[in-house]
């Protein structure tokens, strides 16, 4: 077998099993038949099968220990015609329920996996490889692990079938077959010296930082219409836009006095900026609360809106109707505002012709972010007082469409305002609490979450940390999710019950999520822009 062949079949065999030592604690997330079965030390020799007259062996030696709370640290030792390899990966536990893990290779490369029965299971392509990859269980008087990895060629498959009700069928050569018996040598042992001393942390709380222009301070809103194309703006008047996922920024306005606080775009041309406005952050003169472009940011023109000083959040709203007995799609924009007050939420049924402003409970004095599911059913982020250190974190609900509004949470705390919503489905939702409370005593932080579709609301710890303070947040899912903060941002796993840091910045003001294919691609800005690609099933 050729050195560069093996070489491809060494990264290949970064994929390792469940394990964990024997007679530990189990790990939190881990379920503990897991941590039982699996546990120990495993060796074996792979025999590689490239066609029918040749093939190759190799030595493989597996080595798990724990990592975190949520977490399992395996080593993989290969010794082959390549030499001898020490590869340090990390396996997440995503959903333990539903067999969901993520392998974390420390390069950037994120696999995902399935645990079923006792197989773990992945498939995956690399170059022009595509690669199935087995670990199976087996228990008895002498347990051992069933490797295997069946390796095809992409290049020039055979397509047949495609006719009638016969489906087409894509057909893949196998270049090689590898298995391999892997016996558990011993309980425990010390792990040789890794190739990487990569920080042992979620593959999802760890982001990409992307070139941008140099900003003191905050930047507040990112607004991508795909994974590829879209906008940022901040308190310096200016606006930049991306072509290619964030790689390249291009400033598209530049108008001192301004502070563009959010964005919203129908598509790829038509676009809002909102403008916190004047009277609360020093320097800013423009009174014009809304701006308008047609032509992709080129060009911006002031909106004609009355009632509102300055805004803080946009939502584009998209309800599917029955028009003519055809499915077809409307649109609502909203805005609401401002930090400081004073608060004001507008609406818009005409892609932002016309705008009429919504009267909101008396009890909110600012309005920071807002969340609609229909035209009747939303949610306010809200602050109960001008004054922050006498104002309350404040949740309002409406279904009726702003014409009655009920508080559903308030905190009891002053100090304190609401500021971001995640909204993962109709039942789960979260909102961040931020504190200014100047007293160091006071230090615990928090998220609110509902189950209930926001009927009930709850307060979860996030960190004990006076220094702390919560900005932009987003879940992938029910129980993955990320907060923007300063001085650093937190990831979640399991819906909030704990937190880990999270590398997406300082002051991650928003945080936005696209599809992308099959994978979910994700932006964050704050001082500066963050990137994170997330494959399938990687939450």
């Amino acid at each position: 077998m050729r050195t560069s062949l093996l070489a491809m079949f060494f990264f290949c065999l970064g994929l390792a099993t469940l394990e964990a030592q024997e007679n530990s604690a189990p790990l939190k997330g881990v379920p503990a038949a897991i941590v039982k079965d699996w546990s120990g030390v495993w060796k074996g020799t792979v025999r590689n099968q490239v066609d029918v007259e040749r093939s190759s062996t190799f030595e493989m030696q597996l080595t798990v220990e724990p990592a975190d709370a949520n977490s399992l640290r395996w080593q993989i030792v290969y010794d082959g015609e390549a030499g001898k390899s020490v590869r340090d990966y990390q396996l997440f536990v995503d959903d333990a329920a539903q067999g969901k893990y993520t392998l974390d290779e420390k390069n950037g490369i994120l696999l995902p996996a399935r645990l079923l029965g006792q197989t773990l299971t992945f498939h995956f392509s690399v170059q022009d490889q595509h690669l199935w990859t087995s670990y199976k269980f087996v228990a008895g008087d002498t347990p051992r692990i069933e490797f295997d990895l069946v390796s095809s060629s992409a290049v020039s498959p055979t397509r047949s079938g495609g006719k009638g009700e016969i489906p087409e069928v894509t057909g893949f050569s196998v270049t090689s077959h590898q298995q391999a018996t892997l016996l558990r040598t011993g309980k425990t042992a010390k792990p040789a010296k890794p190739d990487s001393d990569a920080p042992q942390t979620h593959p999802l709380a760890q982001w990409v930082k992307m070139e941008t222009e140099a900003y003191r301070g905050k930047q507040d809103d990112l607004y991508m219409v795909n994974a590829k194309v879209g906008w940022y703006v901040n308190g310096a008047g200016k606006i930049y836009k991306t072509t290619d996922g964030g790689e390249h920024w291009t400033k598209q306005l530049e108008q001192p006095g301004t502070y563009f606080r959010c964005l919203a775009f129908i598509d790829e041309q038509h676009g809002f900026a909102g403008n916190i406005g004047p009277g609360y952050f020093p320097g800013v003169t423009d009174k014009t609360p809304l701006y308008e472009t047609k032509d992709g940011g080129a060009t911006w023109t002031p909106v004609k809106v009355d009632g509102v000083v300055g805004l803080c959040s946009m939502q584009i709203l998209r309800e599917k109707f029955i028009n003519a007995g055809n499915l077809e799609e409307r649109l609502r924009l909203i805005g609401v505002g401002r930090v400081g007050g004073p608060s004001a939420m507008i609406v818009s049924d005409d892609l932002g012709k016309t705008w009429q402003t919504i009267a909101v409970d008396p009890s909110a004095a600012m309005l920071l972010d807002v969340h609609f599911f229909s035209r009747n059913e939303g949610f306010l982020a809200a602050a109960s007082d001008a004054d922050v250190s006498q104002s309350n974190a404040l949740i309002l609900s409406t279904q009726d469409g702003g014409k009655t509004w009920k508080q559903v949470w308030r905190s009891q705390r002053p100090f304190e305002l609401t500021w971001k919503m995640s909204f993962p489905n109709r039942d789960v939702g979260y909102v961040t609490i931020q504190s200014y409370n100047p007293d160091p005593a006071v230090s615990q932080r928090f998220v609110a979450k509902t189950t209930d579709g926001g009927v009930t609301w709850s307060e979860l710890p996030v960190v004990d940390d006076a220094k702390v303070r919560e900005f932009g947040i987003a879940f992938l899912n029910e129980k993955t999710g990320w907060i923007g903060a300063v001085p650093h941002g937190f990831f979640t796993n399991d819906g909030g019950l704990s937190w880990v840091k999270a590398d997406l910045g300082a002051a991650s003001n928003k945080i936005r999520l696209v599809a992308d294919g099959e994978a979910t691609v994700g932006f964050a800005i704050g001082t500066s822009v963050y990137r994170i690609q997330i494959p399938r099933d990687g939450g």
